[in-house]
């Protein structure tokens, strides 16, 4: 029995001695598996045309070096790679192939992977630093207004040079022009504003909640059919002022927190974040129509026959008729803010991605993107260019209608 163990243990010092040669490339528990199928690591959507891509093969006992890799762009048959591969691409998708082997050589399946190499965005043709937090953009009375942390800001549409500005307490947040004026919509201190535009002066000033502490946070304004009109973030409610004096005329409880109000074809409009949009009778102030426009429906704007409605929540522009029917649904992307139209084409900001996009009216179809500053809210378009106020960025993106 002893010279069996002892043969046993010869043997089987034998076959450790064997592995323990091979373990100099394979390791000690070297796989007879092969190498596993490459994962190819990197960009899968780039506008850098000479990306570098990981190639990641494991063998059981065997060194990550000692494995080979074959690879090929676009092309079935492979050539040697390093394991860190940058290849020179051109615009368009592409498809990479890799494969292991080991110095055995087992080989491994195919590994795929897919990139597309874009372009990259054009910026703005100009960027002005305006203040903290500029959120809307209005165009009147040969300037570009912008509304900022305690302030408004007035720009020179030809130069993008300030030519004023405006100290406004608390945080104004909408801006309108129409009725010789100015209107601004304070969201913390609860009023509306009327600016003279002539000497850039505070004509007056209205709390639209008589409450020692403002519970009201108006955040969209608009004049239209002879009366100026404030929308609250913080309820349903839409106010209709006197223009001369500020005198409330009435008040009207419309959808829920609202984002934005406008007039266009001859009626109020106002959004809600509930998704709704009301249309508002300009004489009574009566809602006679409450339209459905997506899960968030936030900034508004106009072009000859259609109500255009932003969705933050979810990737849809809706076009509605003067009727308050919805004419048509376009996928632009989702974080879509302000909109507005330069006579042949609709600019919408994009929160999300620090862009502008520019659609086409009839299809939907997104025609260029412009790369401005970061979280975007409100635009305007005045003096032959698209005004964008970046709300993180504290400037305003200037980008010149081709």
């Amino acid at each position: 029995m002893r010279s069996r163990d002892a043969a046993a243990c010869l043997f089987a010092c034998f076959v450790a001695i064997a592995w323990v040669a091979a373990g100099a490339v394979a390791g000690p528990w070297h796989s007879a598996a092969g190498p596993t199928k490459p994962r190819i690591v990197g960009p899968r959507r780039t506008t850098d045309r000479t990306p570098t891509f990981r190639f990641v093969s494991h063998e059981a006992g065997l060194r990550s070096e000692a494995i080979r890799i074959r690879c090929a762009v676009d092309r079935k048959r492979l050539h040697r790679c390093q394991s860190r591969y940058t290849p020179r691409l051109s615009v368009g998708s592409h498809t990479l192939r890799a494969r292991a082997s080991d110095p055995e050589g087992r080989v491994s399946p195919t590994g795929t992977g897919h990139v597309s190499v874009v372009r990259p965005l054009p910026h703005a043709d100009q960027t002005i630093r305006v203040g903290t937090d500029p959120y809307n953009v209005a165009e009147g009375f040969g300037s570009v207004w912008i509304t900022v942390s305690g302030g408004l800001v007035r720009l020179d549409p030809t130069t993008g040079s300030v030519v004023a500005r405006i100290d406004v307490v608390g945080r104004p947040w909408g801006v309108a022009t129409g009725g010789g004026a100015v209107w601004i919509a304070n969201e913390t201190d609860g009023t509306v504003t009327r600016i003279d535009p002539g000497t850039n002066s505070i004509v007056w000033r209205v709390r639209l909640d008589q409450d020692p502490l403002p519970s009201t946070n108006p955040v969209g304004v608009a004049f239209g059919g002879g009366s100026v009109w404030a929308a609250d973030n913080g309820s349903d409610k839409v106010w209709r002022l006197d223009p001369s004096t500020g005198q409330i005329l009435g008040v009207t409880h419309v959808g829920d927190s609202h984002e934005f109000v406008g007039f266009g074809e001859g009626r109020v409009w106002v959004s809600s974040e509930n998704g709704t949009v009301g249309r508002l009778d300009p004489v009574s102030g009566n809602v006679d129509e409450l339209i459905q426009a997506g899960a968030d429906a936030d900034f508004l704007g106009f072009s000859p026959g259609a109500i255009w409605v932003t969705n933050y929540r979810t990737d849809l522009l809706y076009r509605l008729d003067p009727a308050g029917a919805v004419t048509a649904k376009y996928s632009i992307g989702g974080g879509a803010q302000g909109v507005a139209f330069d006579g042949a084409s609709l600019w919408v900001a994009m929160y999300n991605r620090g862009e502008v996009v520019r659609v086409d009216p009839n299809t939907g179809k997104v025609q260029r993107r412009v790369r401005i500053g970061v979280k975007p809210r409100g635009l305007a378009v005045a003096a032959g260019s698209v005004w964008v106020a970046n709300s993180r960025s504290g400037t305003v993106s200037r980008i010149r209608v081709p």
